[in-house]
């Protein structure tokens, strides 16, 4: 491990970041000068990072002077660990302790057979199937002409092609393949027969288009060429290409482009080559770029990373062209063996750590980090990459265009930005066309918090030298400025509410039509620091960017629950009459407290609940609100038993006088399956939790009436008062619909009170099992949750009540708004809430498109479904039913073929992995003491395949968690 002098560990314990007393001092010291004395001009790095290393470790350099600098450089991709990783630095250890020569040769070591072995399982399985290493001289540039040799001599051919902007080497065979002309300018006699062919670069297409339309244009240019006679090219013995370009600019290929280069080579005979020199080794998300193409190369060329950070190079390529013979290709140092070892350790922390993927996830933070940045320059015309491997294209802020219509690049700038940000102690290289791009080729292990430290030194770098993007107001004074925020009434009042609805129309189609699964996967960690860092109101955008903002940031990253595998919760795929309805209910926003703020609106919620009393067998004397949904319903039915039972015992007056002081005597009676919500009413309430006595179930888990009638029995006998008993038709996980009827005879037969909470069962008022919900007529008060199997978008709730003078105990008028002598009717009257939506719409407008009939075969076609759902779980060994289903919910867990490992983390781990990773979103409850997943089945869209490929991936992924756990 590096030893820091004692100043220096004091920083780095206090901060994993460089820690500034204003800029990083840059002139050069002693070191600098004598290396300009005696080195050649050949040099480069120092020119435009003059600083002297004196110490390193992880993401840390330390200069000769005690400065600290975060490397976003890692010698060029080489470090992918960093620098002196423990571990490396431990097995080098062992490695020179072992009495192991340095180098030897192509004689082989147990060394190197660690190392081959290593490598093998750290390719792609099909490709290592069939691979064989060569290892080459300590120079990538040497394993690319190992490249180029073994395709001429295998196939007879002499051309090569290669794509603007590579980069292969410096060797006289490299140079010929490379892009950049000024570097080879002076060069005579390079390797002839080299064709060049178009790279996909969005930014400056050679086509003059964008996207997947450009590349394409490319792909057909290259398919033409190989097919005429008269191109001039002979059919070349093969095509060499870096699946991101690093010195051409971080510009990576796309999968499908790949993937098509691959289909044209293989059809005409071509080798193809993949170059990943600087970007293999887990740097872009993967082990190889090119593994997200799904395909394979002929030939692999490997330096920098695969030593972990000591020289080395190798080819990897299928068997069946190991056309070599002996000692046709060699190099003195190609048996380095600390390489070996350094190269094996490092792969192997990086699949042991799962560091590729890892990447992945903070190359995301970085990328968004830095497009942020751009958002608010006009400097940067472009952020691109992959993984940890990106590219920031410079361009003239002035907006100038090049003559192709192309942002004008901007190098000077470039140089500049890359040395203030070095004042600010981060090092960064540059390259790509004209030299105006910023590269970050940062070790893999680099932190959420080096990486903030390395965009705020980039953006203050930038904003050194670059005028932020100017706000302009787009009328002349800002009171007029303010109208746009709003809709008007009048001829064009309403333009940009049009505008905004249609803009974010269109974004929600696209999302929709995108999505393949129902969370994105980002990292939770990572998508908490993007939206942080999205910095709230300080740099207010137009509309359409916020819009724009929040289908990239929020809606791609939400909870997708139209998807399949959505099937956690009581949580529904909202119906578009009821979408609809949300529009004009934002847009009208109407108050549901009097009369005069929501005139038709307040009929309408009139008129849906007296139709839902109607549904649920109530006569005239009934009445209902609109809530939030259970929990505010719940609350209101207890609340109302609650001064309705101190009323009758005592003419107390809860409203005026508040508790008496028999008050902590009340009691409310449920069953143990029933919802939480009866507690935490029974706290708001002012009786507290243990005021809830909850008593046994059934084996169906339905409440036990005799244990319910012992209970009230019990607490009378004790001078307590029991006033209310809870009925629940539907419990949250398993549905049990208790026997109403069989309630309200032991209400009746105790005076109680009697409320339904029919939150999830209420919807079977509607179809042919209504019956199971007899007796919920002779309720006082029902809870009714619409944003369940009502398929309405959330909140979106009622209480009815039987008889509506109790919603007496609720009422107060105010001068300001419910007056008593008021004859139109004040909504606020009947509701705990001032303020509400008018929610009774989006009931409305589906109850007009869809009808009660369709809604109601919607119930049945899912309680039926869920039978068929739970019988595919039974029939699978490597699952188990834990219960029989009530409703639409299926209680099941992944027992998997080892019978000795802890099926409750087991399932823990599956629901949350499948989360995170966005393969599922399912349920995690506890079944009779044991961990069980749930299925809730609210869409009646889906089919059976769904549920068969649901459970497909959850035996996978609960396979691979078991494989892992061994």
């Amino acid at each position: 491990m590096i030893n820091f002098p004692t100043e220096t560990q004091d920083k780095l314990a206090a901060s994993p970041v460089p820690v500034l007393q204003g800029l990083h001092d840059l002139t050069p010291d002693e070191l600098l000068l004598s290396q300009e004395h005696y080195e050649s001009e050949v040099r480069s790095y120092p020119r435009r990072l003059p600083v002297a290393i004196a110490k390193a470790n992880g993401v840390l350099v330390e200069d000769s002077r005690g400065q600290i600098y975060l490397d976003c450089l890692a010698g060029a991709g080489t470090l992918v660990l960093g620098y002196n990783h423990p571990e490396i630095n431990q097995a080098l250890i062992e490695q020179l302790h072992a009495g192991i020569p340095y180098q030897t040769l192509d004689i082989t070591t147990p060394a190197k057979d660690a190392f081959i072995r290593e490598l093998m399982a750290f390719l792609p399985q099909d490709f290592a199937e069939n691979a064989k290493v060569q290892f080459c001289g300590p120079s990538g540039a040497d394993a690319v002409e190992a490249a180029i040799k073994l395709a001429k001599q295998t196939t007879g051919r002499n051309t090569i092609a290669a794509f603007h902007g590579a980069y292969h080497g410096m060797t006289n065979g490299t140079m010929a393949l490379m892009g950049n002309l000024g570097t080879k300018a002076r060069r005579q006699g390079l390797m002839a027969d080299v064709h060049f062919l178009p790279f996909p670069y969005d930014l400056r297409c050679p086509y003059g288009l964008h996207g997947e339309q450009g590349a394409r244009q490319g792909l057909r240019y290259i398919e033409r060429m190989l097919a005429d006679d008269e191109s001039g090219v002979q059919k070349p013995a093969a095509i060499i290409v870096e699946p991101v370009q690093g010195e051409g600019g971080v510009i990576p290929a796309p999968a499908f482009w790949l993937k098509e280069l691959r289909r044209i080579t293989q059809e005409h005979g071509i080798l193809l080559i993949f170059d990943e020199i600087q970007c293999g080794i887990g740097k872009t998300g993967s082990h190889f770029a090119f593994e997200d193409s799904g395909i394979t190369p002929d030939i692999l060329c490997l330096s920098k990373a695969v030593g972990g950070g000591l020289p080395m190079s190798l080819l990897v390529f299928n068997k069946e062209i190991d056309t070599w013979r002996p000692g046709e290709h060699t190099g003195t140092f190609r048996g380095n063996q600390l390489a070996m070892v350094s190269g094996a350790k490092a792969m192997e922390i990086i699949r042991r750590d799962n560091l590729a993927n890892q990447a992945a996830v903070t190359g995301e933070y970085l990328r968004r980090g830095l497009e942020k940045i751009a958002e608010k320059t006009t400097c940067i015309a472009e952020v691109r990459g992959k993984g940890l491997m990106l590219g920031v294209e410079i361009c003239d802020p002035e907006g100038s265009k090049n003559k192709f219509g192309e942002p004008q690049s901007a190098s000077e700038l470039t140089v500049a930005i890359q040395r203030a940000a070095l004042e600010r102690g981060l090092i960064i290289e540059k390259g790509g066309r004209d030299g105006s791009v910023l590269r970050f080729l940062p070790p893999i292990i680099i932190t959420f918090e080096q990486i903030d430290f390395a965009l705020k030194a980039l953006e203050e770098a930038i904003d050194s030298l670059v005028e932020p993007k100017p706000v302009s107001l787009p009328m002349d004074s800002i009171q007029q400025s303010w109208r746009e925020h709003f809709i008007h009434v009048g001829k064009q009042g309403a333009d940009g509410f049009e505008s905004a609805m249609n803009q974010s129309t269109l974004a929600l189609k696209k999302l929709f039509e995108s999505t393949d699964s129902p969370y994105s996967g980002l990292d939770p960690m990572v998508l908490q620091s993007q939206i942080r860092r999205a910095q709230l109101g300080e740099n207010p955008q137009s509309l359409s960017d916020v819009i724009e903002e929040t289908t990239d940031l929020i809606g791609k990253n939400s909870i997708i629950v139209q998807h399949p595998h959505c099937i956690a919760h009581l949580h529904t795929p909202p119906m578009l009459p009821a979408v609809a309805a949300e529009a004009f209910i934002t847009a009208l926003n109407q108050s549901m407290d009097s009369w005069d703020q929501a005139s038709a609106a307040t009929f309408v919620e009139q008129e849906v609940t007296d139709w839902l009393c109607k549904r649920f067998g109530f006569d005239e004397q009934s009445d209902g609100v609109f809530t939030s949904g259970g929990t505010q319903s719940n609350l209101m039915g207890l609340l109302m038993a609650r001064d309705h039972i101190i009323k009758q015992t005592s003419g107390h007056d809860v409203q005026k006088d508040g508790l008496p002081e028999y008050a902590d005597k009340l009691r409310v009676i449920c069953s143990k399956n029933s919802h939480f919500t009866m507690q935490k009413s029974a706290s708001l309430l002012g009786l507290g939790e243990n005021a809830v006595v909850c008593v046994d179930t059934y084996t169906d888990g339905t409440i036990s009436i005799e244990s319910a009638e012992e209970a009230v029995e019990s607490l009378k006998a004790e001078g307590l008062i029991p006033f209310v008993i809870t009925g629940t038709a539907g419990t949250t996980d398993n549905g049990s619909i208790d026997d109403l009827d069989d309630v309200a005879d032991l209400a009746e037969k105790h005076g109680l009170w009697m409320h339904v909470d029919a939150a999830y069962g209420g919807a079977l008022i509607l179809s042919r099992h209504h019956a199971r919900l007899e007796g919920i007529e002779r309720a006082d008060s029902v809870t009714v949750d619409f944003h369940k199997m009502f398929f309405q978008p959330i909140s979106c709730g009622a209480v009815l009540l039987k008889d509506k003078a109790h919603f007496g105990y609720i009422r107060h008028h105010a001068d300001y708004l419910n007056r008593e002598e008021d004859v139109l009717p004040n909504l606020v009257d009947k509701s705990i809430a001032t303020t509400r939506r008018f929610d009774a719409l989006k009931v409305w407008m589906t109850l007009q498109n869809v009808g009660p009939q369709a809604l109601g075969s919607m119930v049945d076609h899912l309680l039926n479904q869920t039978q068929q759902v739970a019988d595919l779980v039974n029939q699978r060994p490597d699952f188990e039913l834990l219960a029989v289903p009530c409703l639409s919910t299926v209680l099941f867990r992944f027992t998997g073929s080892n019978k000795g490992m802890d099926l409750d983390s087991l399932n823990k781990q599956i629901r949350l992995d499948a989360l995170v990773q966005g393969r599922a979103v399912v349920g995690e409850t506890v079944v009779d003491s044991n961990v069980a997943l749930k299925f809730t089945l609210l869409n009646p869209c889906l089919s059976l395949n769904d549920f068969e490929q649901l459970l497909n991936e959850l035996e996978t992924l609960g396979g691979e968690i078991a494989k892992q756990s061994l």
